[in-house]
């Protein structure tokens, strides 16, 4: 009990700091301040902090925040960066103002990546995909399926560890073609537009059919052994294709038909799990009720 009014007592009396009038410090800014010096004093209003309060948090003189605020001096980029780190700014704004003075922004450097953990590592991500209620699997620069939950194997009617120990087997365009899972897909060419715009963009060099990568064209031969009517439309789907830009986190749409259960539609969601390995999450998650009904009943099967 006497820590949690210490605690209330504490943070009753930052409330009363904040809510306290800042002495007047609004001199006018000189017509000639730049974006970086009106992004520091508006940063340092909203905070309600006054020029001393910020100089004793900083570091930095009074006089010198104001100096810098009403455009009066160029800052030394210590300096400015100490000011940054009194505010304790999100990162967008920190970049912005550091740019604006004509500095290199730094907020890559203060990212949560910097921690051990940030990045999942294989095994952590397999746990992660395994808990998710929706079919979860990750795939690698290369889109090759480097594991999958449960659910997943089920609805795709596989035990991935046992019929697919190559991992050019995994790539999800070397099964393309193959009717056991193409014909379940009733947005089959909406689908191969992604996958083939994610190659032809790809970030470790753009591939082509008539000039193929080694590896690629061991997944172009995967493809071509698959069932005629796919390999011509995915043919014609890629001279019709542009590239993929490379992007954090983007979305697909799948259509799935389950014999014996029915239709079922996911929002797929890409986000990358790991950057350094070249690994991303794809999440298959419902958009409405009926797909959880039926993944419900898949489940159970």
């Amino acid at each position: 009990m006497g820590y949690t009014l210490y605690l209330f007592s504490m943070c009753r009396r930052a409330c009363i700091l904040l809510a306290s009038p800042i002495e007047e410090d609004d001199e006018d800014m000189q017509p000639t301040a730049s974006d970086w010096s009106r992004g520091l004093h508006s940063a340092r209003k909203t905070l309600r902090l006054s020029r001393n309060r910020l100089s004793r948090i900083a570091g930095v003189s009074a006089e010198t925040i104001k100096a810098y605020e009403l455009g009066l001096r160029h800052p030394t980029r210590s300096l400015l960066v100490a000011i940054l780190d009194g505010l304790k700014l999100e990162r967008n704004a920190r970049n912005n103002i550091l740019a604006d003075a004509g500095f290199s922004p730094d907020g890559g450097s203060l990212g949560p990546d910097r921690f051990s953990g940030y990045q999942f590592s294989p095994q952590s991500a397999k746990c992660h995909v395994d808990a998710m209620p929706w079919p979860a699997f990750i795939l690698n620069d290369y889109a090759e399926v480097t594991c999958c939950n449960p659910l997943t194997e089920r609805l795709w009617g596989i035990e991935l560890e046992r019929e697919f120990p190559n991992m050019l087997d995994r790539n999800m365009l070397s099964v393309a073609s193959n009717p056991r899972f193409a014909d379940r897909v009733e947005n089959w060419e909406e689908m191969m537009r992604v996958g083939i715009g994610v190659f032809k963009g790809h970030h470790l060099g753009a591939e082509a059919i008539d000039n193929a990568s080694p590896y690629f064209s061991r997944i172009l031969e995967r493809f071509l052994q698959g069932d005629p009517k796919y390999v011509g439309r995915m043919m014609n789907l890629w001279q019709e294709t542009p590239p993929h830009e490379p992007k954090v986190r983007w979305e697909y749409e799948v259509h799935w038909n389950e014999p014996g259960i029915g239709r079922m539609s996911f929002l797929a969601v890409v986000n990358t799990a790991n950057a350094d390995d070249g690994l991303a999450f794809n999440d298959w998650m419902p958009v409405n009720a009926v797909t959880w009904q039926r993944l419900g009943r898949l489940r159970r099967r």
